[in-house]
């Protein structure tokens, strides 16, 4: 399992998939992170096979540092493309499942039915307090489970209980959460797993480049005199001189 790969030495910890699959309610909503754990395990075991690469690569006499030092940079690079796309596909999953799920926690209230004009005189009470008061009253009904009461309030224009629409909008995302806690630790879960995951992916493009022993400018310099080498090596045709 991906959670349980022996740690590196050579590698950051930032990179190590327990870093999401230790979220709090990870276990409960691991269907929707597991891409995610995914990305940080393959981001780890690639910064090591590039750190194993190099190892090898310094045994071998036959070449030179700079062949060496290419060489390595090149499997570097093959393994960062990868898991720019792995990173990136992650990424959306996760955009996506989160705003999703927040159209969930924020859908209309529907009214409480079949109790006539109660609910009409419960937002006109609720009209007449105080903000403070209204807010107290609100989250006491909350902690109830005062059905009759929230229905009523949220399941109206908020001006009708003199309610702004941000006001609205917070109990009504606490009323869903209430009523439906699994998504609300599903969000929180999906959330820091993006978090941990922005986190991560400037540091496995650090953790490369220290795998490789040189930074990107050293080598970009080393082969462009490669390849300049290489092309004064190319067999030309000269014309003839008059």
């Amino acid at each position: 399992m991906a959670a349980n790969i022996e740690a590196k030495t050579n590698v950051s910890p930032t990179l190590h998939p327990f870093n999401i699959t230790r979220i709090e309610g990870y276990e409960e909503a691991r269907g929707y992170v597991s891409h995610a754990v995914t990305a940080l395990d393959e981001a780890y075991q690639s910064v090591d096979a590039v750190h194993e690469a190099r190892k090898k690569l310094q045994l071998d006499e036959s070449r030179t540092n700079r062949a060496k030092v290419l060489m390595t940079a090149q499997l570097a690079e093959k393994y960062s493309a990868r898991l720019q796309k792995t990173f990136e596909s992650s990424w959306n999953k996760l955009n996506a499942a989160i705003q999703h799920t927040e159209r969930e926690l924020t859908q209309p209230v529907e009214e409480f039915a079949g109790i006539g004009n109660v609910a009409t005189e419960i937002r006109a009470h609720v009209k007449n307090m105080s903000q403070g008061d209204r807010m107290n009253f609100l989250s006491e009904a909350l902690k109830r489970g005062d059905q009759r009461t929230l229905k009523s309030v949220l399941g109206a224009p908020s001006y009708l209980s003199g309610m702004t629409g941000v006001e609205h909008e917070h109990f009504t995302r606490r009323y869903h959460s209430h009523q439906s806690p699994e998504l609300s630790s599903r969000i929180e879960v999906m959330k820091a797993t993006l978090d941990k995951l922005e986190r991560a992916h400037p540091i496995f493009v650090k953790e490369l480049e220290k795998a490789v022993g040189a930074s990107r400018s050293d080598v970009e310099r080393l082969q462009a005199a490669s390849n300049e080498a290489e092309a004064a090596l190319v067999m030309k045709e000269f014309a003839p001189q008059e």
